[in-house]
């Protein structure tokens, strides 16, 4: 009878141990997402930004706006304007090899 407490027992605190080894683990993961897992992100974002698909796009895209803004009324052109400056917000204008579309977000980013 004893010896069959003892397995019981055995039993019951092997799963708390596996139950908490869980929660444990769970809660390591949490610390790692926040530190190592932050700063991997943001070098990944980085890299991201930095890729050929990226930074053509983002012309491609100030291509049509400014297409849409030389055909739109006044009032449109400040709602274009204003779109430009929010989603050029963190982009390296720099990379705007385009003469024409320089100026115009430049004139964009600076109304």
């Amino acid at each position: 009878m004893k010896q069959t407490f003892a397995i019981i027992g055995i039993f019951i605190l092997g799963i708390a141990a596996f139950i908490g080894l869980g929660f444990g683990m769970g809660w390591i993961n949490v610390g790692y997402t926040n530190t190592v897992g932050k700063a991997q992100q943001n070098a990944e974002r980085h890299v991201f930004e930095q890729t050929q698909s990226y930074v053509e796009g983002k012309r491609q895209e100030l291509v049509n706006r400014h297409h849409e803004w030389v055909t739109a009324s006044k009032d449109d052109k400040a709602a274009i304007e204003a779109n430009v400056r929010q989603s050029f917000a963190n982009f390296d204008k720099n990379k705007i090899e385009d003469i024409d579309m320089a100026a115009f977000l430049q004139e964009c980013m600076n109304k």
